[in-house]
């Protein structure tokens, strides 16, 4: 597990370096692909996707930062998350937050709260 969100903290970072040295006329000809991808991929999908908790965290922090960055409706994230409802991705970040403030902090639980810090560090100065 441990070393699962490493890679996964690890990719996120080189997936930030590498849009950030993208002109913006390449920045939305890949996002124009990967949602056509993503078209493809809900129409053909009979069962649903069921994300690693680390995945979860990664995309309801970068939502909702998203969500906060832009101030756009629920209803209005239709357009930016496909493959979940926006209202899932939503409910993940409130329940991550409600867990932040009512357990007692231990090994496991500090970890994902330091892994969620970078995360937010990492979103937001992607965001700017």
């Amino acid at each position: 597990m441990g070393w699962f969100i490493l890679k996964h903290i690890f990719s996120t970072l080189l997936a930030i370096v590498n849009v950030r040295r993208l002109s913006d006329q390449e920045k939305d000809l890949e996002i124009l692909v990967l949602r056509q991808q993503l078209f493809i991929l809900q129409r053909k999908l009979n069962h649903p996707i069921k994300p690693s908790k680390i995945e979860k965290l990664t995309l309801a922090v970068l939502t909702a930062k998203f969500k906060q960055t832009t101030r756009q409706t629920a209803n209005q994230l239709r357009d930016v998350i496909r493959i979940f409802k926006p209202e899932t991705v939503l409910r993940w970040h409130r329940e991550l937050v409600r867990r932040k403030w009512t357990y007692p902090i231990g090994y496991k639980l500090r970890f994902l709260g330091s892994c969620q810090e970078h995360f937010v560090a990492i979103s937001s100065s992607f965001c700017v």
